[in-house]
């Protein structure tokens, strides 16, 4: 998927993401052929740019060229890249950042910019699994972390392109409400906090909302993903309890990774394992996720990332070396150790596709 200039347009080129109206009606739907007649309706309504899918020189898909190959040998999408460009930019801003008055802070909405670029750069995004890294994290590492996993869960579920920049634009700053309030809330959960934290902890979304109130180039609808990303489906969440029906999809989506990559880096949670919390967020889908977002989170990230050390039912020791996009919880494993200790003196590979009673138990 590129991003092309209308006025660069040819007339053979496929759009990825649906375009919208200033009145949020749809001009284009995504998959469309953009013919002469569309390419006009784009320049008559003042449409700059949109995203297509890229092609060879002969005019193929390049996604679908590349789908003939063996999959496994395909790019994974690690959020760490992401990560490593864009806390400096973050981290710096948000440390300056003075309660409504920051004329920087703009420029982590170019921040956010640059991570959908990133996610778009990268062809296969929208059929490859995600990695994550189970490691510990700040809050600006986090929110750059959320930004890139609700864009690429943005443009999986053929959001329109309004869409994914507010989704984009709320996520990496949805908690920037963290910087003002003084209680911890690394690596602890809610549940654990005394009653006094808890009620200062739970600020954090007005105030995050309040900072940014005014800000004319941030949307409604990226504010109300700072406000509300701990709403839920049953409304058990906070500050409101508003319920599903009354969040935003974008709201909704947000709240999901939020929570995800929570449980993950510790930051208003306490840490998990990713496959721990891949199954809290499927025991809670339906009840506190909205089920379509949760379900299309959950198919799109590597349970066990490459490089993982792994042990199986069998008691046997390895490291995951290539994913299977078909199932991401089923990897290829290179075999380490044997049950009793001993080194396997042969390389062995086992994926977890064909070995049917072979599965992972625990990362190490």
């Amino acid at each position: 998927m590129i991003r092309v200039d209308v006025k660069d347009l040819k007339g053979d080129e496929i759009l990825a993401v649906p375009v919208m109206s200033a009145s949020d009606t749809v001009l284009v739907q995504s998959d469309t052929e953009l013919k002469e007649e569309y390419i006009q309706k784009l320049t008559d309504q003042r449409i700059g740019y949109v995203y297509v899918k890229e092609q060879t020189g002969s005019g193929q898909i390049v996604k679908e060229r590349k789908e003939e190959k063996e999959p496994q040998q395909k790019k994974i999408y690690r959020l760490d890249e992401t990560t490593d460009r864009s806390r400096e930019i973050v981290a710096g801003i948000l440390d300056r950042h003075i309660y409504k008055h920051n004329s920087d802070l703009k420029k982590i909405g170019e921040a956010a910019e640059n991570i959908i670029d990133s996610v778009l750069s990268d062809h296969d995004v929208l059929t490859n699994v995600t990695e994550i890294r189970n490691v510990s994290t700040d809050m600006y590492t986090h929110c750059i972390n959320v930004c890139s996993l609700s864009t690429i869960l943005a443009l999986k579920l053929k959001m329109t392109e309004r869409q994914v920049h507010n989704v984009a634009l709320g996520a990496i700053l949805h908690d920037i409400g963290l910087k003002y309030i003084r209680v911890p809330y690394e690596n602890i959960s809610i549940e654990d906090m005394n009653y006094r934290d808890l009620l200062e902890y739970k600020k954090h979304t007005i105030y995050g909302y309040s900072s940014v109130e005014k800000e004319e180039w941030l949307s409604d609808t990226a504010k109300e993903i700072i406000l509300l990303h701990h709403e839920n489906v049953k409304g058990t969440g906070f500050p409101f309890q508003q319920r599903n029906g009354k969040l935003k999809a974008e709201v909704r989506l947000v709240s999901v990774c939020d929570d995800f990559d929570s449980l993950v880096s510790g930051i208003g949670n306490r840490k998990m394992k990713i496959y721990e919390a891949i199954e809290y967020i499927k025991v809670h889908t339906g009840m506190e996720y909205d089920a379509t977002i949760a379900n299309k989170l959950l198919e799109s990230v590597a349970v066990y990332p490459v490089g993982m050390n792994v042990m199986t039912n069998e008691g046997e020791i390895g490291v995951v070396v290539r994913q299977n996009r078909e199932v991401t919880d089923r990897p290829v494993i290179r075999m380490l150790r044997y049950a009793d200790g001993t080194d396997y003196k042969e390389e062995v590979e086992k994926d977890l596709l064909k070995y049917l009673t072979v599965f992972i138990v625990d990362t190490l």
